[in-house]
């Protein structure tokens, strides 16, 4: 049985005898035996061990990185998606006043919606890789609906007027909001369909 175990060990790869190595307690002692023997012959060491199993770990967590960037898309706050934000606000901001008076919102119902349309407007423009998804929209429309409830809520108890804090915390919200939602509804939507089902996408 040892042959056997000195014959397979030899035949595998440095990475393969390492991580065999980190599990050695579910060995049984003929193969600890040959894995020691074949370690020694590569001349693999205890600090080759350690140093395999820290790689290991760095794939595992870039992996589960990989696929919380899978869920949530590519986020895209380079310069010009920056800038394209802030042209888009322009335009709604110039539309918006441009209105009279009687057909504009109520103070305590615009400051919550100013809030509400920054987040909204960052995350189409962050969030581009998912335009596709009708998760998104979903999500989306339904985060900024809770926002604005919750802000215009914020802005009265306030006295009808947020401190600049409380206005950028109330503008964040909306960010937080949205990936909760989209997060929660994916979620939802892998377990019902799984998540390689059309459905989900």
């Amino acid at each position: 049985m040892l042959t056997n175990f000195s014959a397979e060990y030899a035949q595998r790869s440095d990475d393969e005898l390492l991580e065999l190595a980190t599990q050695r307690h579910s060995l049984t002692q003929e193969a600890v035996t040959a894995l020691d023997a074949e370690l020694r012959r590569r001349n693999l060491t205890e600090s080759d061990r350690i140093e395999h199993q820290k790689f290991v770990k760095h794939q595992d967590w870039r992996e589960h990185k990989g696929h919380r960037r899978k869920l949530f898309g590519k986020r895209q706050f380079s310069w010009r998606e920056l800038l394209s934000g802030f042209v888009a606000l322009g335009v709604i901001a110039w539309a918006y006043f441009s209105l009279p008076k009687p057909y504009r919102l109520k103070p305590d119902w615009e400051e919550a919606a100013v809030c509400v349309v920054i987040a909204f407007v960052f995350v189409i423009v962050g969030w581009r890789s998912l335009w596709g998804n009708i998760t998104f929209w979903i999500a989306l429309i339904f985060s900024a609906s809770i926002q604005l409830a919750i802000v215009h809520v914020w802005v009265q108890r306030a006295g009808g007027e947020l401190s600049r804090g409380a206005g950028k915390l109330a503008t964040f919200l909306g960010f937080g909001l949205f990936i909760a939602v989209y997060g929660l509804i994916r979620l939802v939507r892998r377990n019902l369909y799984g998540e390689d089902s059309p459905q989900v996408r």
